[in-house]
């Protein structure tokens, strides 16, 4: 009879971990004309642009211990099997940790940081018509400087939440009304609470959300899992509970990503709270502080999971699923026709990975 049983969960593990396979699947191709480029980067600018993903700057540590940030703009069409990018321009500098939202048939980068300032500025890119250039143009530049924030867009509203302004960590929101002649960033409020960088955040049916993020500050540092909700026509904001694991564990989207799709909220990656929390404390009681960053990929317990949030009940759906594809901290997701397409972050502190896997739909 055990034997019996041990049998049945086994096709049952299998036939899961087949059913995952089939949503998450690798794509080949990543973009390598700067050095360093091909080994992958985290917290790039990335989108759809037509038939074209578009992929700009991000960050990677080709040398050990040192940073490196890129300024390359790269394009590639999405209607093969193989990603085959080419180098279509350049930023202005090089810059990481910023947002990218839609606008027309141009995409805008927002924000950011490198190795020497932050960035208030936002660019405008289009693609001629082969995908052979990106013209850059800049915008309005944001009130403050903002970095390592999500961001969300609502009936022609860009919205910028969270991250750090000015070099202090916010839960500041930030607004663009894209229909207008001259646009110009606004303050819409701030989130309850205490800052959040690198939260994630979605729009949906005239609300904005916000889960996760992080507070660094010694013993009053925080890993938030909770999340709130704006009415964006009266500007109050509720309380949202968090993602749960298969385990019924409150999940922190830190790092991770959110994205709406066919009228639903979808949200992936990100770090594990209690080990993430461990280090920015500077308790370091897991493990030392000299040996955190030579843990094996697996330790730190990136998450993999596939939530849904049901905006009609207010609440998160049942966990979709797990895949290591999925466990990544700073990576982005750009969602087409064909699926959603997961690109670069990284697998652990200072790594980073070139691979891009889709996430089909239904």
């Amino acid at each position: 009879m055990k034997r019996f049983l041990f049998l049945i969960l086994l096709f049952v593990s299998l036939f899961q971990a087949s059913a995952s396979a089939q949503r998450v699947s690798p794509v080949f191709g990543f973009p390598a004309t700067e050095p360093g480029y091909s080994l992958g980067v985290s917290a790039c600018y990335a989108g759809q642009i037509g038939d074209w993903i578009v992929v700009a700057g991000g960050c990677n540590f080709p040398t050990p211990g040192k940073k490196t940030y890129y300024a390359g703009i790269y394009a590639a069409r999405i209607d093969s099997d193989v990603l085959n990018w080419r180098l279509v321009g350049m930023l202005p500098e090089p810059a990481a940790y910023g947002v990218t939202a839609v606008s027309g048939d141009s995409l805008l980068f927002i924000g950011g940081n490198n190795s020497n300032h932050a960035l208030k500025t936002v660019y405008s890119i289009h693609l001629n018509g082969v995908g052979e250039h990106a013209d850059v143009k800049r915008l309005a530049d944001m009130s403050c400087t903002v970095d390592n924030m999500a961001v969300a867009q609502s009936d022609g509203n860009v919205y910028v939440v969270g991250g750090n302004h000015d070099g202090k960590p916010s839960a500041g929101v930030l607004a663009l009304d894209l229909r207008d002649s001259n646009p110009s960033w606004r303050n819409v409020g701030a989130i309850p609470g205490c800052a959040r960088v690198q939260p994630v955040a979605a729009a949906l049916d005239g609300k904005l959300y916000v889960w996760g993020g992080f507070f660094a500050n010694g013993e009053q540092s925080e890993v938030h899992t909770d999340g709130s909700c704006m009415d964006i026509a009266t500007g109050k904001w509720t309380s949202v509970a968090a993602p749960k694991s298969v385990e019924s564990r409150e999940m922190t989207l830190a790092g991770g990503i959110a994205w709406t799709d066919n009228g639903k909220i979808y949200a992936t990656g990100g770090v594990n709270k209690d080990i993430f929390l461990d280090a920015i404390s500077g308790r370091y009681e897991r493990v030392k502080q000299a040996d955190y960053l030579n843990q094996p990929i697996s330790w730190y317990r990136f998450s993999g999971n596939l939530y849904e949030y049901d905006v009609e009940k207010g609440a998160w759906l049942k966990t979709r699923f797990a895949d290591n594809g999925l466990a990544r901290a700073g990576a982005q997701m750009v969602v087409t026709q064909k699926g959603g397409f997961y690109i670069g972050g990284e697998l652990k502190p200072t790594l980073r990975t070139p691979q891009i896997v889709i996430l089909y739909k239904k």
